[in-house]
């Protein structure tokens, strides 16, 4: 396919993302090229004359999730149908073949997609997949030009890839080899945002604490140190971090910068060392414990979330109960809950299901209920207690109401308008409805 300059001017594009905090950060870096590349945003997918889908590759339901809408906007054939992400990288050929697609971009080339249309537009080229690192894009493209609705708030990429090769996961393969960026680039990016407006900023990686491990650059918790210190940055946080690297420096970090959320998710995956070591996680509960304990000494206050998966091929009786105790014990403030699902191409695909469906999912309900009881508790233990929270925005049910988070992370709202969105507040929090905390202001 190929267009002439008068064809290519003018064209509206549309993403729509699936998945992590990395598709979301990426997903912003395709919209500032493509805007630096003559393209302008549309407000839906229906007036865009391109359409994007970021997409997720982690569990099954996301990749079909993904194509389901795929195949549904295929359908309008006057529309350029874009795929990206981890998705792309992993079957993004065979999207080719059966005609639901344009073009295909991975990773390592989603922050140039407007480069890339372009060059789809003049030569016909429709695969961007290359996993070569010379065809590798950083994450640093400047700051945003359009004003987001969460203008305060930007990501900041640390890392790229991972190579923990845990034995449910595809990402290894599909982001490919960890690629730390260098610190020096980052703190300016950093300094460069807090300039530009922004109070809020997330450091993001497959597993932000092998930071430098690949580079010989600085360890992650001396990055989170120089993030601190930037004039502006009234708030930070990270994801996600990984029990086998977490370190007793990054909590000591986190205790003496009080712009450091004290919201930590640590993916404990498993109460059971056996399927620990059969998920290829490289630590034990005992050590999982041994942080948790960090934390009291060392944080006190502080809020801790995890990933849980039920059902990994092996998993019995036993192991499931081991899981369920270890949820009692640490009681996490929020646990994102899954039950397991093969991945073709990794090395628990070959591995014999020894659970039904229906078994999985009696042992995830269960699991469920018992993390919604402690995530309650834990909300109401909030109660009297006086919080900073950087609102967000109006509340749904109230435009005289507005809601944010506290540096827990959890969600607050609090009477407001729109003046308070990006800026810190003063609160007391008065009581629970739901999963939600309410607040009064106070001076």
């Amino acid at each position: 396919m190929k267009l002439d300059c008068t064809q290519r001017m003018n064209k509206r594009f549309f993403i729509e993302t699936f998945g992590c905090q990395m598709n979301k950060s990426d997903s912003e870096l395709m919209a500032e090229n493509l805007r630096a590349q003559g393209f302008s945003a549309a407000a839906t997918e229906e007036d865009a004359d391109i359409v994007i889908f970021n997409t997720c590759s982690v569990r099954n339901h996301a990749e079909n999730r993904a194509l389901s809408r795929i195949k549904a906007a295929s359908v309008r054939k006057d529309q350029i149908i874009v795929v990206a992400g981890c998705m792309a990288q992993r079957i993004g050929t065979k999207i080719i073949d059966e005609g639901i697609a344009s073009l295909i971009i991975g990773p390592y080339q989603t922050p140039i997609a407007g480069e890339l249309l372009q060059l789809f537009f003049s030569s016909g080229q429709r695969v961007f997949l290359s996993q070569n690192t010379k065809d590798f894009h950083p994450r640093f493209n400047g700051v945003p030009s359009v004003k987001s609705a969460h203008f305060w708030h930007r990501w900041v990429t640390i890392t790229h890839g991972c190579e923990n090769f845990c034995a449910y996961c595809i990402v290894p393969y599909v982001r490919g080899k960890l690629i730390s960026f260098p610190s020096a680039t980052i703190v300016s990016y950093i300094e460069l945002l807090a300039s530009s407006g922004a109070s809020e900023i997330t450091l993001l990686g497959q597993n932000v604490n092998q930071y430098g491990q690949d580079s010989g650059d600085i360890p992650f918790f001396r990055l989170l140190e120089k993030a601190a210190n930037v004039h502006g940055i009234s708030k930070i946080n990270f994801l996600t971090s990984h029990p086998k690297d977490f370190s007793r420096e990054t909590l000591e970090v986190i205790r003496d910068y009080p712009n450091i959320s004290r919201a930590i998710h640590l993916p404990l995956q498993s109460g059971s060392d056996r399927i620990l070591c059969a998920m290829n996680r490289h630590y034990t509960t005992a050590h999982y414990y041994h942080i948790i304990a960090d934390m009291e000494r060392i944080l006190g206050d502080y809020a801790i979330s995890t990933d849980l998966i039920v059902g990994f091929p092996g998993e019995t009786e036993e192991d499931f109960k081991m899981t369920l105790e270890m949820v009692r014990r640490i009681r996490f403030d929020e646990a994102f809950t899954y039950a397991y699902s093969p991945r073709e191409g990794t090395a628990a695909f070959g591995l014999e299901e020894t659970l039904s469906a229906d078994e999985k999912t009696s042992r995830l309900n269960e699991l469920i209920a018992l993390q919604r009881e402690i995530s309650r508790e834990k909300l109401i233990h909030r109660i009297d207690r006086r919080e900073e929270v950087l609102v967000e925005a109006i509340s749904k049910k109230s435009s005289e109401e507005v809601m944010g988070k506290t540096f827990l992370n959890h969600p607050v709202v609090l009477p407001g308008g729109s003046d308070d969105i990006g800026h810190m507040v003063k609160v007391k929090i008065v009581k629970v409805i739901g999963n939600t905390l309410y607040a009064e202001r106070i001076p």
